[in-house]
């Protein structure tokens, strides 16, 4: 009975392979086109879409885990996970641009076959920008026949952004953040608080033993920043595959993604920017 069961395990061992476990055979299956007759650059198109939800699906892993960092105010794992999103960012920024080698022509040639297919309809997006702070209830229309995914989404909404994980974290260090910031409306974005910019002047001006909080800080800095460089070359991207024409699902296009530009995650990382600054010794 042994030997048998040796003889089993050995052969579940040889099955399992690059191929099964990664599932490539059902990963390489998914891509359908839908044009007629099949237009070249639709598998382009359908093969960049859908690795960005698998980087998507990655980047609210990670971030979950981040939320557990700050959770227990471990800030040095927090700057780990930071990167490693930052690195994803950064990859979605250089992939979206790959789109822009498709001409008006080329991608005029399987749009139709979209049907009403949007990036509006990307629930792991607008989760990703919720969980960073960005929340319009607006959202929720293009998702209102899909109850799972709009109860995906609502959970998002209501539930605490990194910012506020962060937030709380420093609070519970001791650093002075506003009751008011502490206990809003998670269901509302964020709005700018000079309290809490005169926090992190604080911070910056005497960080003490506590320079990992401003590593933090600049940290997240960078992933607002990642962000914003992500949209404004999405942007250029549609600008020049269907320069000002509508978008599919009836956005207006590039008006609407310019709309979402000047978007900040963390306002008060930006405003403290704007303070004047006491003369600074040196290193301290």
């Amino acid at each position: 009975m042994t030997d048998r069961m040796a003889d089993y395990d050995r052969l579940k061992l040889e099955e399992l392979n690059y191929n099964t476990y990664l599932k490539v055979p059902e990963l390489t299956s998914l891509q359908n086109l839908r044009s007629q007759p099949p237009h070249h650059d639709e598998m382009f198109f359908i093969v960049i879409h859908q690795s960005f939800e698998l980087w998507f699906k990655e980047m609210l892993h990670e971030a979950g885990l981040m939320a557990a960092c700050f959770q227990r105010g471990d800030i040095a794992h927090s700057l780990k996970v930071l990167k490693r999103i930052q690195g994803i960012v950064t990859c979605l920024t250089q992939q979206i641009q790959l789109l822009g080698t498709l001409t008006p022509e080329e991608f005029a040639g399987f749009r139709e076959a979209l049907g009403t297919g949007s990036g509006f309809q990307s629930v792991q997006f607008r989760e990703m920008e919720f969980l960073c702070g960005q929340r319009d209830p607006w959202f929720f229309q293009f998702f209102e026949g899909r109850p799972q995914e709009l109860a995906r989404l609502r959970a998002r909404f209501e539930a605490p952004s990194l910012y506020d994980h962060f937030l709380q974290a420093m609070a519970r260090e001791g650093f002075a953040i506003p009751q008011e910031v502490l206990s809003r409306d998670l269901a509302e974005t964020h709005k700018l608080n000079p309290e809490l910019v005169e926090v992190f002047r604080g911070l910056y001006e005497n960080p003490g033993t506590n320079y990992h909080w401003v590593l933090a800080c600049e940290a997240l800095l960078d992933l607002d920043t990642m962000w914003s460089t992500f949209r404004a070359v999405h942007i250029l991207m549609v600008s020049r595959t269907i320069g000002g024409k509508k978008g599919t699902g009836g956005s207006s296009g590039v008006p609407f993604l310019e709309s979402r530009l000047p978007l900040r995650f963390f306002p008060e990382l930006w405003e403290v920017r704007n303070v004047e600054w006491h003369q600074s010794g040196g290193e301290q």
